[in-house]
């Protein structure tokens, strides 16, 4: 047997979750964009390593260039 009380337990309860159950889509969304992002940034990170990297080893010829031109 349901009392008064109970039913409007019950709807409270209903409610919570289609409260939690948006939340929780809502933060799946927010993850997807997280890890796209992280993607991106990763990729960038990298990107920029090698042209550092690249940059360096210039750097270094131009300096054995120099050196040999004086000698």
């Amino acid at each position: 047997m349901t009392t008064n009380v109970d039913m409007f337990e019950e709807i409270k309860i209903k409610d919570n979750n289609k409260e939690f159950k948006k939340r929780i889509k809502d933060l799946q969304t927010i993850n997807k964009q997280h890890q796209k992002l992280n993607g991106e940034l990763q990729q960038e990170n990298k990107r920029l390593k090698e042209d550092i990297d690249r940059l360096s080893e210039e750097r270094d010829n131009y300096k054995t260039l120099a050196e040999n031109k004086r000698t």
